[in-house]
């Protein structure tokens, strides 16, 4: 839920649900009543057939949590006037939430390779792959900084990422099962929305 706070959050203010209430309030609201008060929420989740992805598990659920909360507000204090959320997941603040979510991905595996390589301590390795790939500095440049040989460095970068691919597939194992599902969301967050691969 630490990853998924955050994109519920965006889409919370960039929807219609931003008239019902303030995104934190709605966003905290439902997760207290979901996975509080149901010890089955995410069973429920991980049953689905055929699997239905986390985000849209959520934010059909936050939709549902809002629709609840404006009924539950109009019954006590009798105001028709409280405004209704779509029923429906609002195109441009789903975009808003995937590209969130996918950052959120890709940060918690970058988190994890750059500690791997620290532990190894060659905490360098992974400074060459994001001052090349991250910055777009030459390797010959960052062989005067980092000291690591121009010649040796595109396949350091090349490992690099194949550790942080390794890693993304296994934060993203649980939510897609499938492999084929799993490789197209992988694409989309080293590939689409900004993030950009040079190695």
């Amino acid at each position: 839920m630490e990853r998924a706070y955050g994109p519920l959050l965006l889409y919370a203010r960039q929807s219609s649900l931003r008239g019902i209430a303030p995104a934190e309030d709605l966003v905290n609201g439902f997760l207290a009543s979901r996975f509080a008060q149901r010890n089955d929420y995410l069973t429920r989740w991980l049953a689905t057939e055929p699997r239905v992805q986390l985000r849209r598990w959520l934010v059909n659920g936050l939709l549902l949590y809002a629709h609840e909360r404006v009924a539950d507000e109009r019954r006590a204090r009798r105001a028709p006037e409280i405004a209704q959320p779509m029923a429906q997941v609002e195109p441009a603040p789903w975009r808003a939430l995937e590209i969130a979510w996918r950052d959120g991905v890709l940060q918690a595996a970058c988190d994890r390779v750059s500690e791997q390589y620290s532990r190894e301590g060659r905490p360098d390795t992974w400074r060459l792959f994001t001052r090349h790939i991250l910055d777009g500095r030459p390797y010959p440049e960052l062989e005067r900084e980092l000291g690591i040989p121009a010649l040796s460095a595109p396949s350091m970068t090349r490992t690099v990422l194949r550790r942080l691919r390794a890693e993304i597939d296994a934060i993203l194992v649980e939510e897609f099962p499938d492999a084929l599902e799993r490789a197209r969301e992988l694409d989309a967050i080293l590939f689409d929305d900004g993030h950009d691969e040079r190695a």
